[in-house]
């Protein structure tokens, strides 16, 4: 896993994968902190942002990445690596 900047949207995009691994199919909103909004909102353009948006509710809750459903589905980043 590179160091530096990239090394959060990383771990986002795994939480993702993580829980579509887990459980066969997307997440309906991923729990971040607010550094990795402020982060993604920087580095995609708007309208890739309005996209990611639009697939996937962001919730800035200081949560480290963890990815869920509306059925109960969890994926924490934190506790369960795929990578």
């Amino acid at each position: 896993m590179p160091n530096g900047e990239s090394k959060n949207r990383i771990r986002f995009l795994a939480a993702i994968e993580g829980f579509r691994a887990r459980f066969g199919k997307w997440p309906s909103r991923v729990r971040i902190p607010s550094y990795l909004l402020e982060d993604l909102q920087a580095r995609l353009a708007p309208e890739e942002f309005s996209v990611l948006e639009a697939k996937i509710k962001l919730v800035c809750d200081g949560s480290p990445m963890i990815a869920e459903d509306d059925f109960g589905n969890t994926y924490d980043y934190g506790k369960r690596r795929i990578f």
